[in-house]
Order: structure tokens, then sequence, then C-alpha cells
């Protein structure tokens, strides 16, 4: 699969945040959808089957724990990464983990990193 066919969907209430995201990580090539809640964002996992989503913890219609275990039981080989803007507990972290989550970015993150990082789990997917 040619890099620039990765779809990758981030799913964040804050649009700034969001935009910024989709405008940085398409310069690296990867072709981004973007959500504004948890509904819209399951709904485009289901209609677009992202390889990448990376969604935030906390949004006004749900949590990113629960949309990491919806996504997680329709797409068991997608990539999700989970962003927070607050410290988590380790027992946090570790939920995330159980349900599925492949990463975890707390915000402020530095762009370049975040497109390593999900070079890097495709790279271990495609292994």
């Amino acid at each position: 699969m040619a890099e620039e066919e990765t779809k990758l969907l981030i799913i964040d209430d804050d649009a700034h945040l969001s935009e910024s995201l989709a405008e940085v990580l398409e310069l690296e090539g990867f072709n981004c959808l973007q959500a504004g809640n948890a509904k819209d964002g399951i709904d485009s996992a289901i209609k677009n089957e992202p390889q990448v989503v990376i969604m935030d913890i906390q949004l006004p219609d749900s949590s990113g724990f629960q949309i990491c275990q919806e996504l997680r039981k329709r797409f068991k080989d997608a990539i999700l990464i989970m962003m927070t803007g607050r410290f988590l507990s380790a027992e946090e972290k570790t939920q995330g983990f159980q349900l599925g989550a492949d990463e975890y970015l707390t915000k402020p993150f530095d762009l370049q990193e975040l497109s390593v990082r999900i070079r890097q789990l495709l790279m271990r997917g495609r292994g």
C-alpha cells in the first residue's frame, strides 16, 4: 500500500487543533479525515475504514475510551492513538491499552514526532 493512500481519521472537538493536525499530516503524505465528536467519528470510521485513528479522550458526547473500544471491535488492524490534554493515571492508561489503544499522546505534542510514531506503527503492522 502506498503511503499517500494511508487514511487517517482525527476525532477531536477542538476544530483548530484538528485542522492543524490534518494540515501537517497531509503534508507528510496522509489522507486525513476529521470528525468533531464521537458519533461522527465512529460513523466516518465505518464509512471510510481508516488505517489510523487519532482520538481525543474527552469529547462532548463520549469518551475516547468508548470510541477506542467500539473501533477496536470493528477494526482489528487499525492503529488507534489516544490524545489527552491532561495527566493520565497509570490506571487510565492501562484501561486504554486494554481497550485497544496502540499509543498515547499528551497535548501539546510535537507533530514531527507524531508522524514518525504513526509510520513506525504502520511498519510494525505490515511486518
